[in-house]
């Protein structure tokens, strides 16, 4: 929304060392957003009156003109292209510095000395459209200049904001500021609309002007205006028929009217913030509703159908498929939902939202019809919003406007037409429906409590004041406050005594209230072991790992249950499921997991995917319904799954072990893996760990059955880890603890050593052997596993990398060959192991 600072103090006298700069800063600490502050005339710098003393044919260029302009101080030489250009005529000169627009297109451009066709050009003659005024002055030509002289008269028919030194005047002199000459020395306030959503009385500049006196302490000169003295010439009958949607509706006729353009201070003013001029009477109803922050509408009367000589206009719900040409032209249909001006006819306009093309105002329109009305703020959103039409109109009124608006912007409108349009007279008694006040409201607030909620005591008449003057009617009595809300703040701003309280801070000013501390005791919430326990494993997946998350509904089909070889039965199904092609609660990660990989495998030759969530196990006892209840939901342990795949790597196993591995190892939580009592139909029946602690086993690493990758539509291999988070923070706290180990002041020695054992001989018997047999070896990690050509039947090929370590020196070379020697034998041994050289 933009708003006129000269506007504003139409109705408030504001000192003048009260600038736009601090209004804006005054609004935007107490009330509303303020964009930006703009001078009207800025884009008018370096631009003067000019008078054309002579003009003669450019020498070079039979289109161009070469003018001796006096400009004041001084005379100077122009080359102009003017259609129009003749001696003694007023123009709008840009000098040296100013900043035009070439032909009206295009970015702002300064203009300096330069020569035009050998000429020396010292400024430009503009048009209209070169300096941003073409919606005031429009062209007729194209090479049309801006000719003063016409469109400003020399004496009396200067408008009303022009600086008065100049009236009077018989000519207006060269060299003054055209920005004078034109009246624009406005400065525009921009508001942010957002911020005054909640506020349907700022919709207005008399809104506005209120909130200014308030903050400023200054007096508001009270909107006045005249009683309407009905007419007998027509007859008008409305009616309202639902009384929800149309709480008031207002009507009255004027005849004798000459549609016309507006005089230039209406358009002026109108320009000034941000709407289109168009002619005298829908200038009007735009200038009343950015007055008052009413809509107005007005009807061609004599479009408008007598019945038994009588106008009947309606409020009344649209019917269903009803059509409605809008005032743009555009057809629209229209439900029951809709509200609707009509007549007996059809639709004249769509409540709040905009008039009907068939009712329009036109240049030959002789009779009016003021429409001033409150519409339910709901309706006209929902109208708006379906139909895509946003107009000023909708946005004032789907704030919930104050009904007593109504009757006062009924009023303004008639007083403009009789001043602009001489002979218009009211032709009928005002039609009126539905009543006119908003609902009374009352609040009752101890004085204490003011201090109670803001921490700190303000001054009773101080609190007195700031309320009336923003309208509030305040009674005291014993310390008590009787707030009377004005009908203007009633319409759901101001509903409960927090809101007053809240109005009082504003005013009185925020940075007047001292900033202090809570006095409360904070206590920290308890900790959340599982949702720690989540972002710790999160935090190895993603940042050491490189696993991409996924999140999926909680939802499966049984085609997807189907594939992965599970029974349906166990799985339970939602009565109102969100689709109903997975009308199933998951009992595992996998399923979606894999829906994922099968999208994704054909684009990357690498996949690391992983997932937290819960998964649903009907057949167990869960949570409580609610704390006070006996029923028990269905148990939903939070589980963690990840999946790899690479497309050059034949044992994702090996991968999905390291992630759990690497988990456990941040963790500093240990998990053994053993072979799992009883595989799953979707798990490999040979390459399968159960991880476990203790009797306790929490989850699983395994490779993904073939023929389960194959239902999915997947050809590659499928390496897959699985955690259950909800029993492992039962265990180890949540969070992963950071323990401190120093590093060794003595260099490690790596060896390497590979070896052939029988199939049936285990990782875990293999580093458990290893780890016992020396004190020495810090550390023994898995790095190859091979069986096939060179390795005989029934047998695999293991390698390992060794670390060995010394408390208190550094190894040498013969005792590491020693402890080998030992790990050897003990690999022969044990384990009838083939050492490969």
């Amino acid at each position: 929304m933009l708003l006129s600072f000269n506007w504003l103090k139409q109705y408030v006298k504001l000192p003048d060392s009260v600038t736009p700069e601090a209004v804006a800063e005054k609004l935007k600490l107490a009330t509303v957003e303020v964009e930006k502050v703009e001078r009207q005339g800025a884009q008018l710098e370096n631009i003067v009156v000019g008078k054309i003393l002579k003009y003669e044919k450019h020498p070079n260029a039979d289109k161009l003109k070469v003018c001796e302009v006096d400009i004041g101080a001084e005379k100077v030489t122009v080359v102009c292209g003017g259609s129009n250009v003749r001696e003694g005529m007023l123009v709008a000169l840009a000098k040296t510095g100013a900043r035009v627009r070439w032909h009206g297109a295009g970015e702002l451009v300064e203009l300096k000395p330069t020569k035009i066709r050998g000429v020396e050009s010292q400024g430009m003659i503009c048009a209209s459209d070169e300096i941003g005024l073409s919606e005031m002055f429009p062209k007729k030509e194209e090479k049309e200049i801006f000719d003063l002289s016409v469109v400003i008269p020399a004496k009396a028919g200067i408008q009303d904001n022009v600086d008065s030194r100049l009236r009077g005047n018989d000519k207006l002199k060269p060299g003054t500021l055209l920005a004078d000459i034109l009246g624009l020395n406005d400065t525009i306030l921009e508001i942010d609309n957002k911020s005054l959503s909640h506020r349907p009385d700022l919709w207005g500049h008399y809104g506005f002007s209120r909130e200014a006196a308030a903050l400023f302490n200054r007096k508001l000169e009270v909107c006045r205006t005249k009683d309407i003295k009905p007419g007998k010439e027509v007859k008008i009958k409305a009616e309202i028929k639902d009384s929800k949607l149309c709480s008031r509706y207002l009507a009255v006729a004027m005849s004798n009217i000459r549609v016309a353009e507006s005089p230039r201070w209406l358009k002026q003013r109108l320009a000034a913030v941000g709407c289109r001029p168009l002619n005298n009477i829908v200038d009007i109803t735009n200038y009343v509703m950015l007055d008052l922050g009413q809509p107005m509408h007005a009807f061609d009367g004599d479009r408008i159908s007598e019945i038994r000589n009588q106008k009947k206009i309606m409020v009344r719900r649209a019917q269903e498929g009803e059509k409605f040409v809008s005032l743009d032209g555009k057809e629209h249909v229209l439900t029951p939902e809709m509200l609707v001006i009509a007549n007996e006819a059809g639709p004249l306009a769509l409540a709040g939202v905009m008039g009907g093309e068939d009712s329009g105002i036109t240049s030959d329109t002789a009779t009016i019809i003021f429409e001033s009305a409150n519409f339910a703020a709901a309706s006209i959103r929902k109208t708006s919003v379906k139909l895509g039409l946003r107009t000023d109109s909708s946005a004032r009124f789907e704030k919930s406007l104050d009904p007593a608006q109504c009757e006062l912007a009924l009023k303004r409108a008639v007083e403009l037409t009789q001043e602009i349009c001489p002979g218009a007279t009211v032709a009928s008694a005002v039609a009126a429906e539905g009543a006119g006040k908003s609902p009374v409201s009352r609040l009752t607030i101890s004085v204490e409590w003011f201090a109670q909620k803001l921490g700190v005591k303000i001054d009773t008449k101080i609190i007195i004041g700031i309320l009336e003057r923003l309208g509030f009617a305040v009674a005291l009595k014993k310390g008590i406050l009787q707030v009377s809300v004005p009908s203007w703040r009633a319409t759901g701003d101001i509903t409960i005594a927090e809101d007053v309280v809240e109005e009082v801070a504003r005013i009185y000013g925020y940075d007047n209230i001292p900033a202090s501390l809570p006095s409360f005791p904070l206590t920290p919430p308890e900790p959340n072991k599982l949702r720690a326990l989540e972002r710790a494993v999160a935090d190895v997946l993603v940042r050491e790992l490189a696993y991409t998350e996924v999140y999926n509904y909680s939802f499966v089909s049984a085609a997807q249950i189907a594939k992965l070889g599970d029974d349906g039965a166990r799985y339970l199904e939602l009565d109102n499921p969100l689709s109903k092609e997975k009308p199933y609660l998951r009992r595992h990660l996998l399923d979606n997991l894999l829906e994922n990989l099968h999208q994704n495998i054909d684009a990357y030759p690498v996949l690391r995917l992983w997932e937290v969530g819960q998964v649903f196990h009907g057949e167990d006892a869960g949570p409580r319904v609610a704390a006070n209840s006996d029923e028990l939901l269905p148990r939903q342990d939070t589980w963690l799954t990840a999946i790899y795949v690479d497309k050059a790597n034949d044992t994702p196993f090996g991968e999905a072990r390291r992630a759990a591995e690497t988990i456990s190892k941040r963790l500093a939580f240990t998990f053994d893996f053993l072979p799992p009592a009883k595989p799953k139909p979707w798990q490999h029946p040979a390459r399968a760990a159960a991880l476990k602690h203790g009797d306790r086993q929490l989850g699983l690493v395994y490779e993904l059955h073939p023929r389960v990758a194959g239902n999915f539509g997947l050809a590659v291999r499928v390496g897959i880890f699985s955690l259950n988070l909800s029993a492992l923070a039962e265990l180890t706290g949540g969070a992963a603890p950071s323990p401190y180990q120093p590093v060794s002041l003595y260099p490690a020695v790596m060896r390497d050593i590979a070896f052939i054992v029988r199939t049936e001989t285990t990782h875990a018997e293999i580093v458990q052997a290893l780890q016992k047999s020396d004190p020495l070896i810090k550390k023994t990690e898995l790095f190859d596993v091979f069986a096939g050509q060179g390795v005989k039947a029934g047998h695999q090929s293991l390698a390992y990398h060794l670390t060995y370590i010394h408390p208190e020196r550094t190894l040498t070379s013969a005792e590491v060959d020693a402890v080998e020697q030992k790990i050897i034998k003990l690999l022969q041994q044990k384990f009838n192991a083939e050492i490969r050289s």
